[in-house]
């Protein structure tokens, strides 16, 4: 049976650690739980904090830096603040706690200045602004459970929705993953041949005379100039990247690309339902923990990142001010899937807006997923055969005049 390294905090708030051997790790919390133990901390294999395995983590966080706090970290401190929290600690003993077992210098530096400003009279809210470490939609969120006594339900909150965030994330990313190889190996294999294969020939054919098939000189010419002005060409792609860079930097170029980008084939789609499902989530997320809808649109708008679409909710916010529908003004923008709006306008004549938009989201992370292996699926062969014919097309432009010389011999 697999064994588990623990570290965990009694009802009173003194931390414990240890080994136990369960057959899981969700059947190791809740042993841990019968025992009336809160688990802030529970890795697999036989190192306890202070064995070996934990020091040389230790070790190696000094030496390597952890210098950055990452979405893992935040999500790790909230979920772990979120049980101690809902075990009944007290705001300060709980960090106390998350200050001990941490084994990264930054986010040791991280809690210990919540904890400082916490003591000094602050607010936790306004401690987690002060940090600059925290999203406005997570600082909003801790707000509103401090207004109204949850802050572990807030926190428990925030934990399901940068899971779900990370789900959906993880699955667009490892999506994409291997279809990159191939571009990438693909793009490669085609150097190669045009630096160093098909060169060997070029001599051969001047020496043969006669004229050339129209795609060897082509070819050939191609590959002269990756080999002579490779420096051109290098400089091409860098001119491309830094033309890149300024479109996803400057406001009005990028607007002009999310706008594009929401028209294109199959992309378009996905991108609008990726969208679609992260707004939902996280208003539905905010009205939940008691936002007004208002202030809860405003912070929404921060978690879509088009632009085109954020300027939506933004200008919706703007109209419900002056008392109109949020759905018409939404719907008359035409940049949400229409389905996702009259579900939202469901929710506002009935006053499930909140379950509601919690129920589109997780549809459209359904679709997101479907969508992207209906994308990987035709993706690949795509991928393939545009290698496999520019590939042919250089091996062919080689075989060819060695074939009409035979030809000519006969």
């Amino acid at each position: 049976m697999p064994a588990y390294s623990y570290k965990a905090v009694t009802p009173q708030g003194v931390t414990k650690e240890g080994i136990l051997e369960a057959p899981s790790e969700t059947l190791a919390a809740e042993s841990l739980h019968a025992q009336g133990l809160i688990p802030v901390k529970i890795q697999a294999g036989k190192a306890t904090a202070g064995g070996g395995k934990a020091n040389a983590s230790k070790k190696s966080a000094g030496l390597f830096g952890g210098k950055k706090v990452g979405q893992e970290d935040i999500m790790a401190l909230t979920q772990q603040m979120s049980s101690m929290l809902k075990a009944g600690l007290p705001l300060d003993r709980a960090l106390g706690i998350l200050l001990e077992i941490s084994d990264k210098p930054a986010v040791q530096e991280l809690v210990q200045g919540i904890q400082n400003q916490i003591r000094s009279g602050k607010r936790f809210a306004d401690a987690l602004d002060e940090s600059g470490k925290f999203s406005r939609f997570y600082i909003n969120m801790v707000r509103a459970g401090e207004a109204g006594g949850s802050i572990d339900d807030a926190l428990g909150r925030l934990v399901d929705y940068m899971a779900r965030a990370k789900e959906l994330r993880g699955t667009v990313i490892s999506a994409l993953i291997y279809p990159a190889i191939l571009a990438f190996v693909a793009v490669v294999s085609i150097i190669a041949l045009l630096t160093f294969v098909v060169p060997q020939f070029a001599q051969m054919f001047q020496d043969m005379g006669g004229e050339l098939p129209t795609i060897t000189k082509v070819v050939m010419t191609a590959a002269d100039t990756l080999q002579h002005y490779w420096w051109a060409v290098l400089g091409g792609f860098l001119l491309a990247l830094m033309l890149l860079q300024y479109v996803l930097t400057n406001e009005k170029a990028r607007t002009g690309l999310d706008r594009s980008m929401l028209r294109w084939p199959v992309v378009g789609g996905l991108v609008g339902k990726i969208e679609t499902a992260r707004f939902s989530r996280s208003l539905g997320t905010l009205l939940h923990n008691g936002v007004p809808l208002l202030g809860a649109l405003k912070i929404a708008k921060n978690t879509v990142s088009n632009r085109v679409m954020a300027a939506a909710v933004e200008e919706s916010a703007d109209s419900l001010k002056q008392g109109e529908s949020l759905t018409r003004t939404l719907l008359g923008k035409g940049v949400f899937p229409p389905y996702a709006l009259h579900m939202l306008r469901v929710g506002e004549e009935t006053g499930r807006m909140e379950e509601l938009l919690r129920e589109v989201a997780d549809i459209y992370d359904d679709e997101v997923k479907t969508a992207v292996k209906q994308m990987l699926a035709l993706l690949e062969p795509v991928l393939i055969l545009v290698m496999a014919l520019a590939i042919l097309v250089i091996i062919g432009s080689v075989l060819l005049p060695m074939i009409n010389m035979a030809d000519l011999v006969k």
